[in-house]
């Protein structure tokens, strides 16, 4: 496996080897570890408070940690959907939202989508 070097701040680095030592992970890995949490919550399309929000809710509401994947898609279907709607009613311009930038939203074809 290829790697390259990158700086990181002390503070992410001791917090690395701290929480890294209880999981066996070196510092390395554990930044690793939580970069592929952060591109996933990316990729869904969660920001790291919605993320949050929706564990603590989740947790609250039924006295476990326990989040399924459908309802992490359905906490973001459910943001999309408020998004959409402040957009359609002018509260909120298009070009604030990245996935309404560039007028892909309007070339873009919805698959298998209630939108």
């Amino acid at each position: 496996m290829s790697s390259n070097s990158i700086r990181v701040g002390s503070v992410l680095f001791a917090s690395a080897q701290q929480k890294g030592g209880l999981m066996s992970r070196s510092a390395a890995q554990q930044i690793e570890h939580w970069a592929r949490l952060g591109k996933a919550l990316e990729d869904a399309g969660l920001s790291v408070p919605q993320m949050v929000s929706m564990l603590q809710d989740q947790h609250s509401s039924t006295g476990t940690s326990e989040t399924t994947e459908q309802q992490l898609w359905q906490f973001k279907r459910a943001n999309q959907a408020r998004d959409l709607e402040n957009v359609r009613a002018g509260r909120i311009p298009g070009e604030r939202m990245s996935w309404f930038s560039g007028g892909r939203a309007k070339a873009a074809k919805l698959i298998d989508s209630p939108y």
